[in-house]
């Protein structure tokens, strides 16, 4: 949980929540459409409760490796320092395009060789000049997330010209990155603080 309205919610109310939004995803999707979706363990049960009751098919539960993340200040748990991004399919025939993801792998073979790219992804939360920040220095949206994950997760299950909805798009990241690589965009947000932030970072209007 972050301290903004739109993540307090009971259990039995992000239960049902939940229930909705990824309905809405599949009904929306296509048959061999994929669905990423960002959590922590605070809600990673609940998501892959969900996907499965929908009759989803779970790829892979990438962990990301935050290489910067913030420092435990309670000294009662261990540091947190991961998130988790679900990805599961519709259908058969989803898309994987396996050969461009190792030649965008920055692990290499010992021999300097390209790589499968794996599911531990060590990126660093958002910082320096990617950064959103007003004009108080502020970052402008608490859970900004790596241009670099969603580039990995759009060249992943997306072809050029293929369609990438957002249904939480926030800070503007993922049509951001889809424009820069050739995709279509669907972004929905709630927030007019936030869809005038994305829209200035696109340069253009929705």
């Amino acid at each position: 949980m972050v301290n903004e309205e739109w993540d307090k919610m009971t259990a039995p109310e992000y239960m049902q929540f939940t229930r909705k939004w990824i309905g809405g995803c599949h009904r929306a999707l296509k048959d061999n459409g994929s669905i990423y979706i960002s959590c922590t363990y605070h809600n990673l049960a609940e998501v892959m409760i969900v996907l499965k009751q929908l009759d989803f098919k779970i790829n892979n539960v990438i962990v990301w490796q935050k290489i910067n993340a913030m420092p435990n200040m309670t000294k009662r748990v261990f540091t947190h320092s991961t998130e988790f991004v679900v990805w599961a399919v519709k259908g058969k025939k989803w898309i994987f395009n396996y050969e461009e993801l190792k030649k965008i792998n920055p692990e290499k073979q010992k021999d300097g060789s390209v790589k499968q790219m794996r599911d531990v992804w060590s990126l660093p939360l958002v910082q320096g000049k990617e950064r959103l920040r007003g004009n108080d220095g502020r970052a402008l949206h608490p859970t900004q997330k790596p241009e670099e994950m969603l580039k990995r997760i759009i060249i992943a299950s997306s072809n050029k010209g293929d369609t990438v909805l957002d249904p939480f798009l926030g800070s503007g990241t993922t049509a951001f990155v889809a424009k820069k690589l050739g995709r279509n965009w669907i972004g929905i947000e709630r927030s007019k603080k936030y869809v005038d932030i994305a829209t200035k970072r696109m340069g253009s209007k929705f």
